[in-house]
Order: C-alpha cells, then sequence, then structure tokens
C-alpha cells in the first residue's frame, strides 16, 4: 500500500484526480471562485474610490482586480493535489535530517540574512545604496526629506556645543539635528569626513538596509536555540523579517530599527550567555539606542529592567552589580543626549493621547492588507498599529480549537518580568483611553508624572511593539510544540506563511522610487539670490510657520544664508514667539537689520504696505512671498 493510500483524504484525492468528469467541474468551480472573488473586488473598489477606479485614492487595484481572483484559483488547484505537496515535504524532511547544530545554524543565518537582502531589494532596490543617489527620497515621505535636508544643512555647520547644533537653521537659537532624526550616529561619524564626501551624499539607503539585515540576524538568534526542526525554524523566521511593525516604519529611518528589541528578546530568553555577558551586551544595545531615538532608549530601557530582574529574582546577589550597571546606563544615555543637544532649546510637546494604541491594533490592518478590511479607529491610532497579519490570526485561531503543549513554553516563572514590563509598556502605549474602534471601555485619568512622561513621548502607541513581537513569537513557539501530527503542522505553518506574505504584500510592495543622482530644487532660487544680493546673509520669515522649507534650507546651504523656518520634532514655542516679537517690532519701527531679509506671504503684506516707515524699505513680490530689506 502506498503512503498516500494509507490516508484516507489522501487516497480521495488520487480518485479524484482519476475522475474526468469531476475534475472538469472542479475546474470550472475553481474558475468560478475566481469570479467570485473578482465581482467582490469590484464591489470593493465601487465603494472605497470615491474618485474613480483610475485615481490615485483606488489603492492596489491591479492586486485586487487579478492577483486575489488567481491566488483563490491556485488555493483549489494546490488542494486538489495535497498529497504531492506531503511528498515533497517528506523528501525535503528526509534531506534535513541529521545535520549537526552547527549545520542548521549556517543555513539558518545564510537563509534569514538572504531572506532580508531580498526584501530590501524588492522593497526599495540595491540602489539607494550608493549614496549619491538622492531623489527617491522625495518620493517616499516629507520625513526622510527633514531627514536628509538636516544633514545636509548639518555637515557644513561649524562644530560647536552641543555637537549637534545647527546654526544656520531656527535662526537665532538654532537646532540640534536630533529633533530632525538624521540618525545622529551617522550624522557625526560622516561628518567628520565631510570635506571628502561629495556635495550630494546620503547614508539613509545604508540605513535602512544594515536594518533589515539585522533584522534577519536577531530573528535566526532568537529560534537558533529552540528545540525543534529545522524546518520550522526556516517556516517561523519569515514571520519576524516581514514584521508589520518595522515596514509599516517606512517614514521614520530610524526607527526601522526594530532588530534592537529582537536583540533584547534575545539576550532575554537565551540560556547560553553568560549573567555577565548579557548585562554588557544589553548595556551597549542601550547605549546606542541614545544616539539614535529616544523612544528606542525607553523601550530598551524597559527591556533591560525586566532582563535585571529576571537576574535579581534568580540570584540575589547580583544587585548591587545590576543596580550599578542600571545607574550607569541612565547617567550616560542622558550625557548622550546632553552632548547631542536634546536639551538645547528645552522644548516639549503635548496632547499625546492622540497618537495611542487602540485595542483593535493586533487584527487591524489599517488598511495595510491585501484580504481584510480595516477596523475603526481615532485618528492618531496608527502609531500603535501592530497588525499580525491574517497568517498569524490564523494560526492562533487554529490553535484555540487544539490541545495546547503541555510545558507552558514561556510563560514561566522566570518570564514573568519580561511579561510584567511588556503588560506595562502595552498599558502605556493606550494612553490610559482603553477603546476597541471608537468604542471607548475605559478612561482613566493619568497621574501627573505620566503626563509630564507623555509630553515627551507623544507617541506612546509605539511602546506596543515589544507586545507585538512577544505575540508572535509566543504564537510560532505554541505551533512548533503542539501535540498534533508534524505534517499537520508543516502544512498549518506552510498555508499561514502563505496567507501572510499574500495579505501583507502592500506593506512590503515595490516602491516606485526615482533613482537619479542629485537633488532637484522646486522654485526657482536664483530670483531670491538677486533680492539677497552680496550683503544679506538672512532669511526671515514672519510669522515663523511650517513653510515649504526645502528649498529654502537648500538656498541657505549654498550661499551660507540662515533661515528661521523649518520642521523640527520638536521646537520652544515661546522662543519662537519671542523672536517672531522682535520680527514684528523691528518691522513696525521701520528697522530692518542691514544683512536681513524679511518674508511674509502674500495675506500679510499689509505688515509692509500700511506700514508709516514703509518708504524705509525695497520690497518685492517673489513667486508666493512678499519679501522686503531696508534701502541701501
Amino acid at each position: 500500500m502506498t503512503w498516500t493510500e494509507k490516508v484516507n483524504f489522501f487516497s480521495l484525492l488520487v480518485k479524484m484526480r482519476k475522475n474526468k468528469a469531476f475534475l472538469f467541474l472542479y475546474f470550472v468551480a475553481s474558475i468560478a471562485l475566481g469570479f467570485v472573488i473578482y465581482s467582490y473586488q469590484i464591489d470593493w473598489m465601487d465603494f472605497n474610490c470615491t474618485q474613480g477606479r483610475n485615481s490615485n485614492s483606488c489603492i492596489y487595484k491591479m492586486q485586487r482586480l487579478y492577483f486575489l481572483p488567481f491566488l483563490g484559483f491556485l488555493a483549489c488547484v494546490l488542494l486538489l493535489f495535497l498529497d504531492k505537496i506531503f511528498k515533497l515535504l517528506l523528501i525535503l524532511n528526509k534531506n534535513f535530517e541529521g545535520l549537526s547544530e552547527k549545520t542548521n545554524w549556517k543555513i539558518l543565518i545564510i537563509y534569514s540574512i538572504s531572506l532580508s537582502v531580498f526584501l530590501f531589494n524588492y522593497r526599495f532596490s540595491f540602489n539607494i545604496l550608493d549614496p549619491t543617489r538622492i531623489e527617491w527620497i522625495r518620493d517616499i515621505d516629507k520625513d526622510v526629506i527633514l531627514n536628509y535636508l538636516s544633514w545636509h544643512m548639518f555637515r557644513d555647520s561649524p562644530w560647536d556645543f552641543p555637537l549637534g547644533l545647527i546654526h544656520s537653521i531656527n535662526y537665532p537659537d538654532g537646532i540640534s539635528i536630533a529633533y530632525s532624526d538624521p540618525i545622529v550616529l551617522f550624522a557625526l561619524i560622516f561628518k567628520v569626513f565631510s570635506n571628502y564626501l561629495p556635495n550630494n551624499f546620503q547614508y539613509l539607503g545604508l540605513w535602512y538596509f544594515i536594518s533589515y539585515i539585522l533584522q534577519g540576524f536577531f530573528a535566526s538568534l532568537i529560534f537558533k536555540n529552540i528545540q525543534c526542526k529545522l524546518k520550522f525554524k526556516l517556516l517561523a523566521v519569515p514571520f519576524l523579517i516581514f514584521s508589520t511593525v518595522l515596514l509599516n516604519r517606512l517614514v521614520h529611518v530610524n526607527l526601522n530599527a526594530h532588530w534592537l528589541i529582537l536583540a533584547s528578546f534575545y539576550l532575554y530568553f537565551s540560556k547560553n550567555i553568560s549573567v555577565k555577558k548579557k548585562v554588557i551586551w544589553h548595556s551597549i544595545l542601550v547605549f546606542l539606542t541614545g544616539w539614535l531615538h529616544p523612544y528606542q532608549t525607553f523601550i530598551l530601557f524597559a527591556q533591560q529592567f525586566a532582563l535585571f530582574l529576571k537576574i535579581y529574582l534568580d540570584d540575589k546577589k547580583h544587585l548591587k552589580y545590576i543596580s550599578i550597571v542600571f545607574s550607569c546606563n541612565l547617567f550616560l544615555v542622558i550625557l548622550t543626549w546632553y552632548v547631542i543637544g536634546y536639551f538645547h532649546l528645552g522644548g516639549s510637546y503635548s496632547g499625546t493621547s492622540l497618537y495611542i494604541s487602540n485595542l483593535n491594533t493586533f487584527i487591524n490592518s489599517f488598511g495595510h492588507s491585501s484580504l481584510l478590511f480595516p477596523l475603526s479607529a481615532g485618528g492618531g491610532d496608527y502609531e500603535g498599529s501592530a497588525y499580525l497579519g491574517l497568517g498569524l490570526i490564523t494560526i492562533l485561531v487554529v490553535l484555540l480549537f487544539e490541545n495546547w503543549p503541555k510545558n507552558k513554553l514561556i510563560f514561566t516563572k522566570e518570564n514573568k518580568p519580561l511579561l510584567w514590563i511588556i503588560g506595562i509598556l502595552a498599558i502605556i502605549a493606550t494612553g490610559f483611553n482603553f477603546k476597541f474602534g471608537h468604542i471607548i471601555l475605559l478612561y482613566l485619568p493619568r497621574p501627573l508624572f505620566i503626563d509630564n512622561l507623555f509630553a515627551i513621548f507623544r507617541s506612546v502607541g509605539r511602546f506596543i511593539w515589544p507586545a507585538y513581537y512577544f505575540v508572535v513569537i509566543f504564537t510560532l513557539l505554541t505551533l512548533i510544540y503542539r501535540e498534533r501530527s508534524i505534517y499537520k503542522k508543516y502544512i498549518l505553518f506552510i498555508m499561514a506563511l502563505i496567507i501572510q506574505l499574500v495579505d501583507l504584500y502592500p506593506t512590503y510592495k515595490r516602491l516606485p522610487l526615482n533613482y537619479v543622482q542629485g537633488f532637484t530644487v522646486k522654485r526657482d532660487l536664483s530670483i531670491w539670490e538677486k533680492f539677497m544680493g552680496n550683503d544679506k546673509n538672512k532669511l526671515i520669515f514672519y510669522p515663523n510657520r511650517d513653510y515649504l522649507y526645502e528649498d529654502f534650507w537648500l538656498l541657505s546651504k549654498k550661499n551660507n544664508y540662515s533661515t528661521n523656518i523649518g520642521y523640527f520634532a520638536r521646537t520652544n514655542s515661546s522662543r519662537n514667539n519671542e523672536n517672531d516679537n522682535n520680527t514684528y517690532n523691528n518691522i513696525i519701527s521701520g528697522h530692518i537689520p542691514k544683512d536681513t531679509v524679511y518674508v511674509v506671504f502674500k495675506d500679510n503684506i499689509n505688515i509692509f504696505t500700511s506700514n508709516q516707515k514703509k518708504s524705509n524699505f525695497t520690497c518685492e513680490y517673489i513667486q508666493e512671498f512678499y519679501a522686503c530689506k531696508n534701502k541701501s
């Protein structure tokens, strides 16, 4: 008796394929299913594409109309040949048996990094690694443009203290480069060599690449010491590499370093690393975040506290050691922030409750799914998005009806500190406003110290990220260790992975980027250069707003001007108001500094035209602005 005949279902598939009449009807039904999916997508577009099917608002049109119906047809065909697929799995299973642990690790790490490289090239292209290709940055988001331009301004700014200070923007106070998120660590390193670098130089593509590679590396490390077959590890790793919380961070280059969270998980769960090495390596991670982004620092400090609490509970003699290390870490990070310039202006931001995490975050695609509709959520809840993906959700649903593993996996006594910290971070991520969609289930008044914390970290929804990775890892381990046939686990794993990759396609699809060299200027700057002349080097806008600053920064960089406009993560509003008042008083008194040009929007032109001292000014309409200077 053959292997397929031993399984009733598989023997039934063989008989079905031999019946020509049934085979014909089956293929007709499969094609009909494709047409049903097609008509469903037509209805979806008619409902959602309010500006027409060919408009920009009609996202993923081709995928929905053609790829999904074909996928439905293909799934039916594969179901008919499920026994053949099982045979292939058996052959692969035999080929992987008997390999040494070292060989398994080599295969896993090569596979993980290769998959990360593929994902990076598929989504971005290796072209963005060319530091002279700049134009692609415009195609991503205004935040990435800010990242590049702030570095572009910083590289020629004279060295000062704080080290990250840029004098030529946010004039007269200047601003720290930390408030434009250009990866401060790289900015400082490359500034040292600025004279040897081409004028158009970017390192953002390199950071994306490093982040994707290290995401794959630490994903493989997490599953390295799991006691299971290599095939399960190879199937599990992609769920961490194709992480939605990573892929949705496209516009925040700094925050692509999710490998830091995975590295922290690895150190916590690893049983093959000594306490001393865990403490040292985790301290290095925390210190590194001080040069990257405060949100990463907060998360890593929280995870370090969990690790140190675990070490203390395991052996209380380590209390003095870990207390000293934790205090030193805190001191070094604060010192790092001071050196970079985070405290230069003392700016803050309020209104953090807008950027929180919704209780439906794990099942809400926020429009990043090709298979599920987004659920309702608040306007700023996207910052706390942590969609698991339909593949992982499928696994979780199946596991509800399965026998759970007898061992507690990661729900053990030694892992309680991590669970506590993840839970606390998840509560903070809600902003103490517990709502499912738009339904508020519970709102808790926030203590003053929490409000002060939220004034610094306004996008608290990001603190849901450790919980997301914990749920992913827990789900995969539960499936690996569940008490069911190994082949059924393979099938569920493979099907879930396929569903996951199809569902999350919108998050990693190829980006339409322009890979030409240089960085285009949208407006004619020669008009401004002519008006500024040779004796003006300050371009001051009144009032100071988030104007279209990009070209004026480039103008300032080219001619060594200073300007007060820009877009920053934090500013000191009282200082901005004070500077605006000084500008206003100068205009009213008829005195514009000799080296300065004042600029207003045309709707504020009356401040000059109705001024009794207007005879002191030489003014001109320039594009959408009105510019004035003192008469020579």
